[in-house]
């Protein structure tokens, strides 16, 4: 069992996790307005995902996009690796590809602990994505304990480009934020993004 092969029930289980939900965990965190390049990168690569498009095209038009710029805003203090492969236990199916990883340290290299934030990119239905990156944050709770720099929360987002959801996972308690956050909002997941790697 690889990441996207977890159900929510099974990842609650297996990794013993209480998982809890939150109405609007990060609503009053201070939006952070996008560059023109941003905006002129968005209104060229929107068109491109509508319909039947596949998740890589969700991502490489719209989610990179939104990543390099939190990175831009963070003064290249993190990495933003895309479609790597983050074995961490395979007995415990906590292997496979991440769609995006965010880590603290700059070496591009090779993926250095803390890892910060995973985003999963999904064509449709975001809720069909929290169990992967749920089990994609607690990998990257291991991962970082093993390396002797652990930090108290992982956060996680699910998007299909044009809503974001956002997650985080504290010891053992996932908490799910209930809000749907609409790419007409950028200001806002802007603010939350550099907030969680800040």
């Amino acid at each position: 069992m690889a990441y996207e092969s977890f159900k929510l029930g099974q990842v609650e289980e297996r990794f013993e996790l209480v998982l809890v939900q939150t109405g609007d965990a990060y609503g009053q965190i201070p939006p952070i307005e996008p560059s023109d390049l941003l905006m002129g990168t968005l209104r060229r690569g929107r068109p491109l995902v509508v319909g039947q498009t596949s998740e890589k095209a969700r991502s490489e038009f719209i989610v990179a996009q939104v990543l390099l710029e939190m990175r831009d805003i963070v003064h290249d203090s993190v990495v933003v690796f895309s479609g790597i492969k983050f074995d961490v236990d395979r007995k415990e199916g906590l292997f496979g590809y991440c769609d995006f990883l965010i880590s603290r340290d700059a070496i591009v290299d090779e993926i250095k602990a803390p890892v910060l934030l995973l985003t999963e990119a999904k064509k449709e239905d975001l809720s069909s994505g929290i169990p992967q990156c749920i089990a994609e944050m607690v990998a990257a709770q291991r991962f970082n304990d093993r390396k002797k720099k652990p930090i108290e929360t992982v956060y996680g987002s699910v998007t299909d480009g044009t809503r974001w959801r956002f997650l985080s996972l504290v010891d053992k308690t996932v908490s799910l934020d209930l809000r749907e956050y609409s790419i007409a909002e950028l200001p806002q997941i802007l603010g939350i993004l550099v907030y969680m790697v800040s």
